[in-house]
């Protein structure tokens, strides 16, 4: 009987080897993955606002009557915060009603030391209570108590070499008739001289309120040989048409709204101010 002899099996080697990279693959793709961090954490801030308004938040007032200016409740802007934060104080409202807003400032005699940085009020001295325009189309100011006879209000801003060049005075009615927000800009209470580093105000710039005899002034000069006659300002203020004022660092200011009413006015008007961010 013929033997048959078989011959071995050949594997071909080029159908193995695709599966063999293809089984690498595989395993790649289960055991790696791209990952979108190295780490995370969560943080939970608790906000503040910096600025806070303290007042009542709804008034009526009765009995209004056209022709007439009415007083609004006392509205107080607090900075909390230790830095300076510029507000907008706005209006919103109907025809017939022009706003503004006033604040009050104490005048005071004060111990004059020539050369001093600061200058101390006298404990059981003379005082003087101003209302001053803060926003408004126009700048005012007038003595509400402690008027004294032959006294005038001036504006008193402050040069840069302040006692050996002083500056010159303005009356009050001379500043309304400028039109111009207060402080000046060339006032050197603006910025080259800073009260917050003296520790004398709240305020750390603005503009200086006087009340002193007006015979103590000539063309503008003051005599400063009568210095301790003169009340000086106990804070600096601020007047912005457009109002944007400055709160400075831990600050307050309080105001009062003052609504003129028009004489054909008739009815129920509201009025809504708003306290925000100056853009």
């Amino acid at each position: 009987m013929e033997e048959i002899k078989s011959e071995p099996k050949r594997f071909n080697k080029k159908k193995v080897l695709p599966l063999v990279i293809l089984g690498l693959v595989a395993i790649g793709l289960v055991s790696a993955v791209i990952v979108e961090y190295f780490g995370q954490r969560t943080t939970t801030i608790d906000v503040e606002l910096p600025i806070a308004i303290e007042g009542e938040t709804t008034e009526t007032i009765p009995n209004g009557m056209g022709c007439k200016q009415v007083e609004g409740g006392d509205l107080t802007i607090v900075n909390k915060a230790d830095l300076e934060v510029d507000v907008e104080i706005t209006t919103t409202g109907e025809v017939g009603v022009e706003t503004s807003y006033v604040g009050t400032l104490i005048l005071a005699e004060k111990t004059v030391v020539f050369g001093a940085d600061k200058w101390d009020v006298v404990g059981d001295g003379q005082t003087a209570t101003v209302e001053y325009t803060v926003v408004g189309d126009s700048f005012s100011a007038e003595v509400t108590s402690g008027n004294k006879i032959g006294y005038v209000l001036i504006y008193y801003k402050d040069n840069s070499n302040r006692y050996d060049d002083p500056a010159r005075a303005r009356k009050i009615d001379e500043v309304i008739a400028s039109e111009k927000n207060l402080p000046y800009e060339n006032d050197g209470n603006v910025d080259e001289y800073d009260y917050c580093v003296t520790g004398e105000y709240e305020t750390c710039h603005g503009a200086k309120i006087w009340y002193v005899p007006s015979d103590a002034i000539t063309s503008g000069e003051l005599d400063w040989s009568r210095a301790s006659e003169f009340l000086f300002e106990t804070e600096l203020i601020q007047y912005n048409k457009e109002g944007i004022i400055t709160m400075y660092p831990t600050s307050s200011l309080s105001i009062n709204p003052l609504f003129d009413l028009d004489c054909m006015l008739n009815g129920t008007v509201v009025i809504t101010t708003t306290v925000d961010i100056a853009e």
